[in-house]
């Protein structure tokens, strides 16, 4: 995490360039409710409108505190007393893995170690599935415009009795029906996303009547032929594009939510690597820290031992074997707790090459930084506004609100529906005759129809346009208290910041002072010419001291740099910091590179 000072400025300067305070909104300049505009603008304005906009700050000074200046002659020496600093490629006894074999150990960066929880960790892959899932929707929605092919196929066989007229004694028609009839329809049929719907089909009939008692028919056999167009469009209940594609608009927002939920689970992946990774390092520490006491414990010991003839009591001996034993525990436990890290980073990046059941142990490559970093509170809570995964689910719930008012505002309209329709009519011996018979006799048939209906009082309809709009104030009392998270996690995450950069000076203070205090008493040890039960009891202590002291700066130091990844995490920012960026697959499924 080099360079934070420049990235953050950088990356701060450059959406506050391109953004105003606020973020988009879910609603056209020509949104007929206004007080919905004032309410979303005004939740903004309440958060940030106050706020200093030419303020750069700065996490830590960055002058030497009086005890550094002070030891800075000694300081090279200071840092070469007590344990090692546990960076990249320093050998670390862990004892024996769960084979009783010497536990081995590969080394990774924390870039590789994102990368990899990035595109394999669990959660990321079920978030990424459950993306592919929502933005099926959408086709789905989009294909109720879809033009719908059909066809139907008839045949009918009939012998029936009648009643017929007769004429002078002689029947006017047939005693019996007698008839082959099939007929087929087909044709085209769509939804409009005026909210009506139109069907383009044709009919061909066959029509074979058996002659009887002199009786005949003509044409005969007769195809009949016929091309209707028909159209229904709804007048005021369920017309206009608002309503017919308001569910696509429901289906393209709930791929946005998925979109943003995908996206939150990565940026909290992002940091949860990253906070385990510091926290292996620290790990890893104060493994170092507890060997090296354990080391120096035993080397006091044997000079106890040595002396326990001259003027060491067995009180004075029993005590430094105790004082080893507990430094021996604690590096079992030191032991124990790195290979609980090193499975806890595992899990979390779910890399093939490193699977959870094997036991080779994952160690940290990378350090962690110091640099202060510079930031702007009204850019920071600006582009948190903008950018955090939690606001912009709060805006899409509230443009699924608006929808769902302009459906419900749209059902109080009394059902008021127009039908048309035109029908060219064909009749004769052959299927090509007959379709020539349509164009050129010109038999038309109309129909045009006027439906209407509208419930008394309206009350079912009224209702729920009252609780749309209830809902939609429910949606806007979510976006205004999301935007309020929001800027507390900023303000609450660049105090861990500011605060952390402090105590990296103050740790850094306190170890080169628990430094000088064990090496003035090792300068002592030089010059006296007994060394006492006492005096080594109190290089136990300085010795107790110095490692705890170090432990705390590295913990500052972890610290720092995890309340930076979190502030990046709240912030929505913690991907592009990171140089991941979200694509769209073909599929409609998105990745992450």
């Amino acid at each position: 995490m080099s360079g934070f000072s420049t990235r953050i400025v950088s990356l701060l300067l450059a959406v506050s360039s391109s953004i105003t305070v606020g973020c988009s909104r879910p609603y056209g300049d020509d949104d007929a409710d206004e007080r919905l505009r004032i309410a979303m603008e005004a939740a903004i304005a309440d958060e940030v409108g106050d706020i200093r906009a030419d303020t750069m700050s700065e996490t830590a000074p960055e002058e030497l505190s009086e005890i550094e200046e002070a030891l800075a002659p000694r300081r090279a020496e200071l840092d070469r007393l007590g344990p090692q600093a546990a960076r990249g490629g320093l050998p670390i006894d862990l004892g024996d893995d769960l084979y009783g074999a010497r536990q081995q150990q590969v080394f990774i960066s924390l870039e590789d170690a994102i990368g990899s929880a990035v595109q394999n960790n669990l959660a990321a892959q079920g978030a990424r599935l459950t993306q592919g899932i929502s933005a099926t929707e959408i086709v789905q929605a989009e294909a109720a415009f879809d033009a719908v092919f059909f066809s139907n196929f008839e045949f009918a066989r009939l012998e029936q009795p009648r009643i017929v007229p007769e004429l002078n004694g002689a029947p006017l028609s047939p005693l019996v029906q007698d008839t082959k009839q099939w007929s087929v329809d087909t044709g085209l049929q769509s939804q409009l996303t005026s909210g009506g719907s139109v069907q383009l089909s044709t009919r061909i009939g066959y029509d074979d009547i058996a002659d009887a008692s002199g009786i005949t028919y003509t044409p005969d056999p007769a195809w009949s032929t016929a091309v209707s167009l028909g159209i229904t469009q709804p007048l005021l209940r369920g017309f206009g594009s608002d309503v017919a594609l308001a569910q696509l608009r429901l289906a393209e927002n709930a791929t946005r939510v998925s979109s943003e939920n995908l996206r939150a689970q990565l940026l909290q992946i992002v940091y949860r690597v990253e906070a385990a990774y510091w926290q292996l390092v620290l790990s890893r520490q104060n493994l170092v820290a507890t060997k090296w006491l354990l080391d120096v414990g035993v080397a006091i010991r044997d000079i106890l031992d040595k002396r326990r003839e001259i003027d060491v009591t067995a009180a004075n001996y029993a005590d430094a074997v105790a004082t080893v034993e507990r430094r021996r525990g604690d590096l079992i436990v030191a032991q124990r707790d790195a290979r609980y890290a090193s499975d806890a980073l595992k899990a979390l990046m779910n890399d093939p090459e490193f699977p959870l059941g094997e036991e080779t142990l994952i160690a940290p490559a990378d350090w962690m930084s110091d640099q202060p970093i510079r930031y702007n509170l009204r850019e920071a809570i600006s582009i948190g506004i903008d950018r955090a995964p939690s606001v912009r689910r709060s805006l899409l719930s509230i443009d699924d609100a608006s929808i769902g008012v302009t459906l419900a505002d749209n059902g109080r309209l009394p059902q008021l529906d127009l039908e048309g329709q035109m029908r060219w009519n064909g009749l004769d011996q052959g299927l090509g005759s007959s379709y020539d018979n349509m164009v050129d006799v010109g038999l038309v048939d109309y129909l045009l129809g006027i439906r209407f209906s509208q419930p008394l009082g309206n009350k079912a309809a009224e209702a729920i346009y009252r609780r749309a709009r209830l809902q939609r104030s429910a949606a806007v009392v979510g976006y205004q208290q999301s935007i309020q998270e929001v800027v507390l996690q900023i303000k609450n995450a660049l105090r861990d910041v500011r605060a952390n950069a402090a105590l990296i000076g103050q740790s850094r203070a306190l170890r080169l002072a628990q430094a000088e205090n064990l090496r003035a008493l090792q300068a002592s040890e030089e010059t006296m010419g007994q060394l006492t039960p006492e005096f080594l009891a109190l290089k136990f202590q300085r010795q107790d001291g110095l490692a705890a002291a170090q432990i705390r700066e590295v913990q500052a130091l972890v610290d720092y740099n995890i309340s930076i990844a979190r502030l990046f995490e709240v912030m929505g920012i913690g991907l592009r910091m990171n140089q991941i960026e979200l694509v769209q697959g073909d599929s409609g499924d998105r990745g992450a590179r």
